[in-house]
């Protein structure tokens, strides 16, 4: 139980990671509280956890909001009187590179991913100065430690997104440890979903090239020589913000299969 009496608030958890790590986290004693703009998954989210036996509610929130994430945090300490996990893992990417960027696109990426997780931390960060300590921890990418024009899902303004995110990790460091508050980033490979896949194809007939052909190459550049899954960053996101990580702050914690080193 890793997490016992432990509260933990996880934007974007209604499917793919934030779903597997709000599971996870619940299964290792934590109450959840999933956040998601998504009512229908986040509901399904929440019907998973319960149905195990452990803890879980849904807070509706846009993220392109200040106020809403403001009430989201506000609702959270109100429903459970502490915080001690505050993992922004909410996101979206756009493919491609700069001659495809639209404007759009690139305000949606960074509002979701970037702004929403510097708001979040500024309402978390009462709580757990009260508190005497606390846990926040981001989702970035393999692309915020290292670019690559190999993944197609992967693009341009989500490596700058990504890379913002663990600067931001970074500025919070120190100024938070003071009041035994950690900080962390863990920055996942590419995970097999359904867009990730359509985006390998797509890619793969731009180039002219047998989409098999592009899978193997592109994850042939993973030392590894495999996808990530979702559990696996789960279970990396449930180290970090356990007690038994209690001396790690300010990491950028690859789960790439050995991509960021090579």
């Amino acid at each position: 139980m890793l997490l016992e009496h432990k509260v933990a608030l996880i934007t974007g958890a209604a499917t793919g990671i934030g779903r597997a790590g709000a599971k996870l986290f619940a299964h290792e004693g934590a109450e959840v509280i999933v956040a998601d703009v998504s009512d229908k998954a986040s509901q399904e989210t929440v019907a998973e956890i319960k149905e195990l036996g452990q803890k879980a509610s849904y807070i509706h929130v846009d993220l392109s909001s200040v106020d809403e994430i403001e009430q989201m945090v506000k609702k959270a300490v109100e429903s459970y009187g502490r915080l001690d996990i505050f993992w922004h893992n909410a996101g979206v990417y756009n493919e491609g590179h700069i001659d495809d960027i639209e404007p759009e696109n690139y305000d949606k990426e960074m509002t979701i991913g970037l702004r929403a997780g510097v708001f979040g931390t500024k309402c978390v960060i009462p709580v757990m100065k009260q508190a005497g300590q606390g846990c926040i921890l981001y989702t970035s990418s393999m692309v915020g430690l290292r670019p690559t024009p190999y993944m197609p899902g992967y693009s341009l303004t989500h490596g700058i997104e990504k890379a913002g995110t663990i600067m931001l990790m970074r500025c919070l460091t120190e100024p938070l440890a003071r009041y035994n508050i950690r900080v962390n980033c863990i920055c996942p490979g590419p995970v097999e979903t359904e867009k990730w896949k359509t985006g390998q194809i797509r890619q793969a007939k731009a180039s002219g090239i047998d989409p098999e052909e592009y899978y193997r190459a592109s994850v042939g550049r993973i030392p590894l020589r495999r996808t990530i899954t979702e559990a696996e960053i789960a279970n990396a996101a449930a180290f970090l913000v356990s007690d038994r990580a209690s001396g790690v702050t300010g990491v950028a914690f690859p789960v790439d299969g050995g991509f960021s080193a090579v």
